[in-house]
């Protein structure tokens, strides 16, 4: 910050000198210059404003013409959710294994909204406890009603959730369509309880799944769902992401938990409507933390990652077992919540969306729109949301090549336009075969790629590291 101030001082006395102004912030000698000869001299150098006065003016004025900047101090945040567990006897998404519709409620299916206030702008991130939810309506809305955008709706994809019953005709179904109008609600009704907050990121690690894509020496593939025995696979990330906002009085308001693994503790036998182990991760965490706290549990790039107890049967305690995987994380991240997290004390938060015109990889007459949306928080932390099920390596490479101390993927993020893209395998990957790699897939072979190398570029380009005319030097 010091650094910062430094910076600022050395531009206020280079348009000193430009305008001829006697200002010396830095301490660097020069010659008090003549009075400016402008017809407003006086108000400069006469007795009725003091240097210091000038000088804070001129701060105000590079403020004003700056990017704006998301202080700390501006910086608001609001919270809310709503039940949106569907009736017993709607369908379940996930496996196409399951047979039957569902047959009751182990745990209530919640939606989360957190809103981000500051400098005039909001934007928000609806997370639902569902398979997937994909609305236009929700994120129209919410732009052309509330004046949020834009609204990041996250699926946690647990597969022990409802589905329409015609997933032909979604916008028809009464569950869905109830869906839609309790989040549009609940974005309303947190308009209305914005709080200052600060914020702070933390990262930890925690080993909970596995690699589900076995690859032999003779270069097939064979699938590897279940790990109970915890044997090594690679790549996995078992790095855990956490957005913490903070009240006025040292509270959580609200923490984001971003962690790569499918949400299949529970299978097809299973015919109870659960947030799978991320609920009680989230319970957990809201327990412990205390009201107000709200936890939003973000799922990373986990489009080939299974927790190592996948689709444990109801007859071994499968309700016991997503239990202790959720609470495992929970206890990570209350110990890294024990660890100092210096507040960012500056907020210049840029958002940049885009709408991917990818090709079919198995119809290339066909069209797979895909939304991404990049977030740069401040000058250390960046964000690259999509909607869809990246494999893990995509995270790990965004990481790798980010200019950024701290660099988030959200999958299943869906931001008004474009379809679910679905998973989204590496280069290598998609050569090597199996679900998720050349079937089960449908969108080009390096859109995965694309969308991290792009990413990259618009954050070196928002620091400012990328020139946009040639290198004039020899």
């Amino acid at each position: 910050m010091y650094r910062g101030l430094f910076r600022v001082a050395q531009i206020v006395e280079g348009w000193s000198r430009r305008f001829r102004l006697p200002l010396n912030l830095t301490g660097n000698a020069q010659a008090k210059p003549p009075a400016p000869p402008c017809f407003h001299s006086h108000l400069w150098t006469g007795s009725l404003l003091s240097p210091v006065f000038q000088t804070l003016v001129f701060v105000v004025l590079l403020m004003a013409l700056a990017n704006p900047v998301w202080a700390a101090g501006d910086l608001q945040v609001a919270t809310a959710k709503v039940d949106i567990t569907a009736p017993v006897g709607y369908p379940m998404g996930g496996y196409g294994a399951r047979k039957g519709v569902s047959q009751g409620i182990h745990d209530p299916l919640l939606a989360k909204v957190l809103l981000i206030k500051s400098n005039g702008r909001q934007f928000g991130i609806v997370t639902y406890d569902l398979v997937l939810f994909v609305s236009p309506k929700v994120a129209r809305e919410a732009r052309e009603t509330l004046g949020i955008d834009p609204v990041l709706q996250i699926a946690s994809h647990t597969h022990s959730g409802p589905i329409p019953k015609d997933l032909h005709a979604m916008d028809k179904d009464p569950w869905y369509q109830d869906v839609e109008t309790k989040v549009l609600g609940a974005l309303k009704e947190a308009q209305a309880h914005y709080q200052p907050a600060s914020f702070s990121v933390l990262e930890s690690s925690a080993y909970l799944g596995h690699n589900r894509r076995r690859v032999n020496d003779d270069g097939t593939v064979t699938m590897f769902w279940r790990n109970a025995d915890r044997m090594p696979t690679a790549p996995v990330d078992p790095r855990v992401g956490i957005l913490r906002f903070t009240g006025a009085d040292g509270h959580v308001l609200a923490l984001l938990v971003n962690y790569a693994c499918h949400g299949v503790n529970l299978g097809p036998d299973n015919l109870d409507f659960s947030a799978d182990w991320p609920g009680f991760m989230y319970r957990k965490l809201e327990g412990d933390l205390g009201a107000p706290a709200m936890v939003y549990f973000i799922p990373g790039a986990g489009g080939d990652i299974n927790p190592y107890d996948d689709k444990q049967p109801r007859t071994q305690d499968a309700f016991g077992v997503a239990q202790k995987t959720g609470e495992t994380l929970a206890a990570t991240v209350l110990k890294a919540l024990g660890a100092k997290a210096a507040p960012a004390d500056d907020f210049n938060v840029k958002i940049s969306a885009v709408t991917y015109d990818f090709k079919d990889r198995f119809r290339p007459d066909q069209r797979v729109p895909t939304r991404a949306v990049r977030i740069l928080i401040n000058n250390d932390v960046g964000i690259l949301a999509m909607p869809a099920e990246p494999f893990v390596r995509h995270q790990m490479n965004l990481r790798d090549q980010s200019p950024l101390a701290h660099t988030f993927m959200f999958g299943y993020a869906y931001a008004g336009e474009g379809v679910f893209t679905g998973y989204i395998p590496t280069i290598e990957a998609a050569m090597q075969g199996g679900y998720g790699a050349n079937y089960a897939t449908r969108v080009e072979v390096g859109a995965g790629e694309h969308l991290v190398d792009d990413a990259v570029i618009w954050f070196y380009e928002q620091q400012g590291k990328l020139r946009d005319v040639p290198d004039t030097r020899p």
